[in-house]
């Protein structure tokens, strides 16, 4: 089977070489689609191999994306954004997939780990993305910005495979660059939901874009209009209902959180940020036990593909840390110090773990173990104030003690 890589780019003469160079030769043919760049992106394209091909810029990335099918003469079709990477055991995965496809009705999904923007900010988020398709004349792309190939490939039946390939999207991390994507995306997605009143997905793409940006009110009437012209289990379905979750959480909307949650699990049951939600939302309502069993559900769950998208850290270090936390509350001090001790064991660096184990020793009097938390804390700029205030609380209770 011959396989065509598509992209389409702007001004990417200086990211090109990383995202194409480590795979142009896994593919017949790459497929490139310019929409308008002043750089040497062009050039640098042709040098790698690729077929470039102009298309000026129309506010629409599906209609950019269709362009590339257009040209694309190969029986499965790959895509990539400029910004994407894969590593070296992924473009082995990579190579083994493409040489094992053969004539199915197939859409291959594929994770993509997106570093988040900000200074010192470490986290990731995860997003399911199909990238691997067969070429056939009425799979197209579809929506101004957030593309979707998907819902055509299912529209003539086809079915959903996960690829162990991981992909690795560089284009998040500049906080600057982020907010410009983040306005021009809401200009785009504003004229989506004018055109298409009842998508649920434009509804909760604008409500994402919204959150982003800052405008909590807009989001919640966004996602809440989404929610009500959701159909069937969609990919995006559960993470509307988290968004909204969230939303509502932090608007002191908890009872109708609660609820709009529980609705989303019925949705998508063992969802698990739903699950990570309910849990808060009991903590915060005082419903201890509740909390407890969701956290459990969610530490307890075998590993499974991502649909949609997911901060990896829900269901590891962040659920053990706060059914700690639900267990301190509840006074059950040796099993939120189990929680805490498995938590560092496993992940050393989660620094907020070493917190709440330096103010469970300190309580407790144990003044060596103590000293190794606040060790932890004072290497880390975050924590190093709270290192010193602990410290100097630990040394006024072994003086009083002492006299």
């Amino acid at each position: 089977m011959r396989t065509s890589l598509t992209m389409i780019v702007r001004n990417e003469e200086a990211a090109l070489p990383e995202c194409l160079g480590p795979v142009a030769d896994l593919f017949d043919e790459i497929i490139v689609v310019d929409t308008g760049s002043t750089d040497r992106t062009r050039e640098v394209a042709h040098k790698l191999g690729a077929r470039v091909y102009d298309f000026p810029w129309i506010d629409d990335f599906a209609a950019a994306r269709n362009e590339s099918l257009r040209h694309a003469t190969g029986d499965w079709i790959f895509w990539l954004d400029a910004d994407d990477r894969l590593h070296p055991e992924d473009r082995r995965r990579l190579q083994a997939l493409l040489a094992g496809l053969g004539d199915e009705n197939v859409a291959w999904m594929m994770n993509c780990v997106c570093p988040l923007a900000g200074p010192g900010d470490t986290r990731t988020l995860v997003v399911s993305h199909c990238r691997l398709f067969r070429r056939h004349p009425e799979i197209r792309w579809q929506y101004r910005v957030h593309e979707q190939v998907l819902p055509s490939i299912q529209r003539l039946g086809g079915v959903m495979r996960y690829s162990d390939v991981v992909l690795h999207h560089v284009g998040y991390t500049d906080a600057a660059t982020q907010r410009l994507k983040e306005e021009r995306n809401l200009v785009l997605l504003e004229r989506d939901a004018r055109d298409h009143p009842h998508d649920a997905y434009v509804w909760f793409n604008l409500g994402w874009s919204y959150h982003l940006v800052g405008r909590s009110d807009a989001a919640i009437a966004a996602l809440e209009r989404g929610r009500r012209c959701l159909g069937p289990r969609t990919t995006y379905g559960p993470k509307l209902y988290a968004l909204l979750v969230q939303k509502l959480f932090a608007a002191g909307r908890l009872e109708e959180g609660l609820r709009i949650c529980l609705e989303g699990e019925a949705y998508a049951p063992g969802d698990p940020e739903l699950l990570f939600q309910e849990a808060s939302l009991r903590c915060e309502l005082g419903d201890l036990g509740g909390a407890e069993r969701c956290l459990l559900r969610l530490l307890q769950a075998p590993p499974g593909p991502v649909v949609g998208c997911l901060d990896p850290e829900l269901t590891g270090c962040k659920a053990r840390q706060n059914l700690a936390v639900v267990y301190m509350r509840m006074g059950r001090m040796a099993e939120a110090e189990a929680q805490l001790r498995a938590l560092v064991a496993q992940w050393p660096e989660y620094t907020l773990a070493w917190r709440e184990l330096a103010e469970l020793w300190l309580a407790q009097g144990r003044w060596a173990e103590l000293e190794g938390a606040l060790a932890r804390l004072a290497h880390d700029p975050k924590w190093s104030a709270d290192a010193a205030v602990l410290a100097q609380e630990a040394a006024a209770r072994r003086a009083a003690a002492s006299r």
